[in-house]
Parts: structure tokens; sequence; C-alpha cells
């Protein structure tokens, strides 16, 4: 069972600063409020996950400290205007919501900013919320590439 803790208010300005940094300006604020609740690591005290309502928005990746959102947090960014988005062809929409990896041939549009390693938010041409995945491409690659992994999809809305 976790053991849930409430951050102090550095630790959220903290976390708010480097969603901001990560996903864009807004996007702290968009996922993380004042009521949220943080699981630590046993080994070194410092956050791993954060929750809101018991549901978990984001945990940190250990390599370089960026945060990971899960289906849930890139949900509420998506709602709020932010982070960075891949617009998905109508012809994967189905493997991306199974959480299938979205090809280069695939991708209808890409945000400027998203270079390798970054997390990104999948949509629809609506801009309807299909999951969340790593980018395997930068903007221009995924542009300009025919075949080929953009998008490795870690989890899509329909997965279980």
């Amino acid at each position: 069972m976790p053991k849930y803790e409430v951050p102090t208010n550095f630790e959220i300005r903290q976390l708010r600063t480097i969603a901001d940094f990560q996903f864009g300006s807004g996007s702290g604020t968009a996922l993380f409020s004042d009521s949220i609740k943080i699981e630590r690591s046993r080994a070194t005290r410092r956050i791993r996950f954060i929750y809101l309502d018991g549901q978990r928005i984001c945990s940190f990746r250990v390599r370089d400290g960026y945060l990971v959102p899960s289906l849930f947090g890139a949900k509420k960014l998506n709602e709020k205007g932010c982070g960075l988005k891949v617009t998905v062809h109508p012809d994967a929409e189905p493997f991306v919501r199974n959480g299938k990896s979205l090809f280069a041939k695939h991708v209808l549009e890409a945000d400027e900013d998203i270079a390798i390693k970054e997390e990104v938010i999948l949509v629809t041409k609506t801009g309807y919320f299909l999951g969340i995945g790593t980018a395997k491409l930068s903007t221009q690659l995924m542009k300009e590439m025919k075949r080929g992994v953009a998008v490795d999809v870690r989890k899509g809305i329909d997965q279980k």
C-alpha cells in the first residue's frame, strides 16, 4: 500500500516549474493543484509519484528527472491546451488507442518543439485525446520520414 504524503509548498512550486519547463507555460498549474499527494522512494526519499484524488498524475523518470504523465495526467494537460501534441491519421487511431506504436507515415501534424525522448500527447484531427507516448523522432523527422516509428505509445485510451 503506497504511503501518500502532503508535499510542502516549496515542492509544489518545484513540480509546477518542472512541468512548465517540460510541457509549456501553464502546465504546472493544470497538473498540480494544492491538494496533490506524493509518494517518495523508500531508498532516496525523492518524489517518485504524484497523485490527485487517488489517481496517479505522473511519475519522475529516474534517469533524467523528467515528469512522465499518466493517462490521467496527459488528459488533464490536453484539456487545458498544454503539452506537446502529435496529430494522428484516422487510419492509425484504433492502433494508437490500443497502445501500438505510431509510425511516421501516420503523423498528420506535430508541435514544433518535439525532440527525441520527449513525452507527447496523441490526438485526433479534432483534438480528441487518444493516448500518451515517447517521441522516437524530432518534429522535423516526423514530417520528413515516411517509414519507421515516430512515437512509442506508452498507453492508449482503450488499454486496460
